[in-house]
């Protein structure tokens, strides 16, 4: 397929997600993919790097299936086969129309990911979608001390953790270390721009981006099934978005399989 002209001009724009203000949220760059034409993957990452974004959505150009789009997914460092705030950006995006000349709006679209298709349904600017998923909790955990080293905080005695952590995917190629802390008061004491937390051992053919995602257990209600937490997730290339749904959903499937029962929230 051909290049776009290295001087040729692309549409972009830039959305908070996860927020109804103004510079608050998840930010998110969408770059339009022009016709007739694609950007190689060098190119991508480029963008996506001076935008310098967690994430950055390049959008590829309308078929003849109106509500159908592939989107392909980037950080700072390397591309993703998915992930939320952006899937749900996007589709917000183009169901209250990304061309202003558009007379194809619908409220309804479904997104190509690396990860599989997403179908979803927007009412103004809230987007609600199915997400694909292929849960794996990995055979072997992430030692304690790689997490205290990524993370000095945690070698205070009142923290006390040298826990092995799971290794838990939401999909193939999006993994996240889930570390439970005994106090919310830990999570406050978390850095960003820290190391990456090594010693990461993956299944065999499940490497991929990983990330560790902190929480503590704020309540829980066994009689009324109801477990709330606080959470953040940080990581060296990324830093720290304000909510992170992939990780979300990760710890969520997480615990309700190791925890849960049904009907549980």
């Amino acid at each position: 397929m051909a290049q776009a002209h290295p001087n040729a001009s692309v549409r972009y724009v830039t959305l908070d997600v996860f927020t109804r203000e103004r510079f608050k949220g998840n930010p998110l760059a969408i770059v339009e993919m022009p016709l007739g034409g694609e950007l190689n993957q060098h190119t991508k990452q480029r963008i996506a790097r001076e935008f310098n974004f967690s994430e950055t959505v390049f959008l590829h150009p309308r078929s003849s299936e109106v509500s159908r789009r592939t989107i392909d997914i980037f950080t700072t460092t390397q591309e993703l086969p998915f992930a939320e705030h952006p899937t749900i950006g996007t589709l917000v995006y183009l169901c209250n129309g990304a061309d202003s000349a558009d007379e194809h709006k619908t409220q309804s679209f479904t997104l190509q990911t690396k990860a599989g298709p997403i179908v979803a349904n927007t009412s103004g600017h809230i987007a609600k979608a199915s997400i694909p998923h292929n849960v794996r909790i990995h055979k072997t955990p992430v030692p304690g001390q790689s997490v205290v080293n990524a993370q000095p905080s945690l070698r205070s005695a009142e923290a006390g953790y040298s826990t092995p952590c799971p290794l838990v995917s939401i999909v193939k190629g999006m993994t996240f270390v889930l570390v439970e802390l005994p106090r919310v008061e830990d999570l406050a004491a978390l850095t960003v721009g820290g190391p990456h937390v090594d010693s990461v051992e993956w299944d065999q053919g499940w490497e991929s981006f990983t990330a560790p995602y902190f929480y503590a257990i704020v309540s829980e209600d066994e009689e009324a099934r109801h477990m709330a937490v606080r959470v953040r997730m940080i990581e060296s290339t990324v830093g720290e978005d304000p909510a992170t749904a992939s990780a979300a959903s990760a710890l969520s499937a997480y615990l309700a399989l190791q925890r849960g029962t049904a009907g549980s929230t």
